[in-house]
């Protein structure tokens, strides 16, 4: 990563000069940030074998948002580590913009790093899979908190810093158990058309009252993963 041509301080500027970019404040009063300022979800592989967590944080900064997601799995065989997966991410959305990105993974020894920031023509992108390039401004991250995912056609990928096509359906209202208690959601299917992440060609994800992400589910490697949101409390090491 010190080899990188655009450096963290490079990209704190250019961050910082994109105020021009912001949006109208009225994005930043409906995403709200939740109780606590955390989304916790607990991680299942097929079913009730526990995989790991799926963990953000949400704080204001003055003008901003900041978003901090934590992902950690890990599957055991007879005691030994079969695979391990961790990620970590900063987002920083400004006007209902992303203004800043950083992201670090292990994929069970494939790592990967993604930086970003706003620029007047668009979201400069590094990565150390796709190199650099330029998103459109108004970019969505697949972070998935943003309930602007579900209007997307381009989302960007924060593991390998691609670019996905996507087209996004809602298959229906349904009521969900999601933070220990029944919460009536809708359901969206993300079909990823392009830059797929492996095998997986659709997620889909549940959004609950007031936009808040309340649950997601996709097919990896054979198996299928399920996120149940955590009680208030409850967050599980």
């Amino acid at each position: 990563m010190a080899g990188m041509g655009m450096t963290r301080r490079r990209f704190g500027r250019v961050a910082a000069g994109a105020a021009a970019l912001a949006l109208p404040c009225g994005w930043a009063a409906a995403r709200t940030v939740p109780p606590g300022g955390a989304i916790p979800f607990t991680v299942y592989r097929d079913g009730d074998s526990r995989l790991g967590h799926h963990r953000l944080s949400l704080r204001r900064e003055r003008e901003d948002l900041v978003v901090e997601v934590d992902i950690q799995f890990r599957v055991e065989v007879a005691f030994i580590t079969a695979f391990r997966y961790s990620h970590r991410n900063r987002e920083v959305w400004r006007g209902g913009r992303i203004v800043e990105l950083e992201t670090v993974t292990n994929d069970d020894g494939d790592r990967y790093w993604v930086r970003g920031a706003a620029t007047p023509g668009g979201f400069a992108v590094e990565s150390s899979t796709a190199g650099a390039f330029t998103a459109p401004p108004g970019i969505v991250t697949t972070s998935y908190w943003n309930m602007d995912i579900v209007d997307a056609a381009v989302l960007l990928d924060t593991q390998r810093g691609l670019l996905m096509d996507v087209r996004v359906d809602r298959t229906g209202e349904e009521t969900i158990r999601a933070a220990g208690r029944d919460v009536a959601a809708r359901r969206y299917a993300i079909n990823i058309l392009t830059n797929k992440p492996g095998p997986t060609e659709r997620i889909d994800i549940w959004f609950g009252p007031d936009d808040a992400w309340a649950k997601l589910a996709f097919d990896a490697k054979g198996s299928r993963i399920d996120y149940v949101l955590d009680p208030p409390g409850e967050v599980r090491p």
